[in-house]
């Protein structure tokens, strides 16, 4: 094959033009950040970080549904909390209930405080996530405590799960329905509710009945310490979870800056070497093809 002048030309242009879409590449590294800009630039990078985002987002999500999960428990771990505490008091007043030396007028005293302490309760029971009801189910607008007092729970569990993980669920609420030591078929949540007008009525009969009664208050304090351990155990198991997922996303994040992102230091140094190569290319071919086009772009 014969070297013409045309030859050489257009190999050097082919050249230059190689050089200057790689400094363009380049320039756009440098200023996106991102090592390609369209899928055909490398598209087995491009693959592997659509699939990565795609793992990402679910993270992101699961992560979310954890967080939301871990609000509900910890609204309904306080809420047992302070009716533990309500008990306590209630425990306190029965005890002194049992003393033979109290008047009529100290009883009645009591039992006031002991139906303070049931409308208390019954905020507590109405206690409300986002606008749902906690303690009652799926019947999530409706208050378990009525205004008249009258109890609304659940005769079966009505589990409300978030789901955590792609095989893994957690079950959030309460209905009183779960097994904390109550007899078959009842619900906890409505009989420490109703066992407080119980022991109203047992404060006015006397020593003898108040005393009967605080056994029962003991069992019902029993299940409200089982069914806090309950929402602990599961409060324990989504702040784990949440943990992994939070680890998960940075690392996920992490690869896929690995893959996707633009070392800076190595671009930077490149885009350096190319402009030096793409104008000695074109000083080289001023001096070569000294009546070529070259005279005309050679700076």
């Amino acid at each position: 094959m014969e070297i013409t002048p045309i030859v050489l030309m257009n190999t050097l242009l082919q050249n230059v033009q190689t050089q200057y879409q790689r400094i363009g590449q380049l320039q756009e590294e440098a200023s996106t950040g991102q090592r390609f800009q369209v899928p055909s630039d490398s598209p087995s990078r491009v693959t592997a970080t659509m699939n990565l985002n795609t793992a990402l987002a679910q993270t992101k999500a699961y992560e979310t549904a954890a967080t939301q999960a871990q609000n509900w428990l910890n609204t309904t771990s306080g809420a047992l909390q302070n009716m533990q505490q309500i008990w306590q008091n209630v425990l306190n007043i029965a005890v002194e209930a049992s003393n033979n030396t109290l008047t009529a007028t100290d009883r009645e005293a009591l039992a006031i405080q002991v139906q303070q302490a049931q409308k208390a309760l019954g905020q507590l029971l109405n206690t409300r996530y986002e606008g749902t009801y906690i303690f009652n189910g799926y019947n999530s607008q409706t208050a378990p405590i009525s205004s008249s007092g009258t109890t609304n729970f659940p005769t079966s569990q009505q589990l409300q799960t978030f789901q955590i993980g792609e095989s893994s669920s957690v079950t959030v609420n309460l209905t009183g329905n779960e097994n904390v030591g109550q007899p078959s078929g009842s619900n906890y949540f409505a009989t420490i509710y109703n066992d407080l007008s119980g022991l109203q009525l047992a404060i006015t009969q006397g020593a003898s009945a108040s005393q009967t009664y605080i056994s029962t208050l003991k069992t019902d304090q029993s299940y409200l310490s089982t069914a806090q351990s309950i929402v602990g155990g599961r409060l324990e198991r989504v702040n784990q979870t949440k943990t992994q997922l939070q680890s998960l996303s940075f690392n996920l994040n992490q690869t896929i800056a690995q893959i996707s992102g633009a070392n800076m230091a190595s671009v930077t140094v490149q885009l350096a070497q190319e402009e030096q190569a793409y104008q000695a290319a074109l000083q080289s071919g001023a001096q070569i093809l000294p009546l070529s086009l070259l005279n005309f772009i050679h700076p």
